[in-house]
This record gives C-alpha cells, structure tokens and sequence, in this order.
C-alpha cells in the first residue's frame, strides 16, 4: 500500500490521539488539528489525500471544512464522523459530497475498511 497522507481533525483529544497512533501503525502519514480552523491553516501549508473530520466541532463544522478543503484541493477525499446519527442526517451529509460518514464510537477496522476504500478511487497525481 501506498503510503497516503490523511489529516485528522477532531475536537475530542482521546479520540484524536487514538485515532492518529492507530492510522500511524498502519503506515499512513497523518497530522491532527483540534478544530476545523486549525485545519485549514494545515492544509494551506500542504495537501493530503484524505480529510478524515468530525462533524460538529467549535466553530468550523466538517461540512463547512470540506468546503473550504476542496476550494484548496478539488480532489481530495473526505470522510465525516459525528456521534449524532440520523437518517435525514447521513443522507445531506453525503449530498453535500462528503465520500463516506461514520458514526461514534467508531470501530477502527471499520474506519480502515472506509479509509482504504475511498482512497482506492483517488484521481492519480499528475
């Protein structure tokens, strides 16, 4: 597997940390920011492949996040969780052009599973 670069972006610290040791030891490059303006300050200095971001954070929400990400970056993938579920929910999330969403507490093989899918689609660099 190529090694892919994902930016992680939870408001939750444990989660955040868990989540980047996890992706780490499966030999991903990930940086992790706290909040979605943190993010975009990270991603103005370097793209990545993947977006991996909770949904509602203080501030910038995932969705507004992907926004501004692909306004920088019109290929890259992103991945939305949130601990909050709901059908209408998952479906704007995904109609916004979100390329999957999770829900909380997350299963990391699940997660993996997801990960690995998406970025099997990735456009190739030019």
């Amino acid at each position: 597997m190529d090694k892919q670069s994902i930016l992680l972006v939870d408001d939750e610290l444990l989660i955040r940390r868990a989540l980047e040791y996890n992706l780490q030891r499966e030999g991903f490059d990930v940086r992790s920011a706290e909040d979605g303006e943190q993010a975009l300050a990270i991603l103005q200095e370097r793209s990545f492949g993947l977006v991996l971001t909770d949904y509602l954070m203080e501030g910038m929400n995932g969705i507004e996040l992907m926004k501004l990400a692909r306004k920088l970056y019109p290929q890259i993938k992103v991945i939305i969780f949130s601990g909050y579920e709901d059908k209408g929910s998952t479906d704007e999330i995904l109609g916004l052009g979100a390329d999957d969403f999770l829900c909380k507490p997350i299963n990391f093989n699940d997660l993996l599973e997801r990960i690995l899918s998406v970025l099997k689609f990735k456009a190739p660099s030019s």
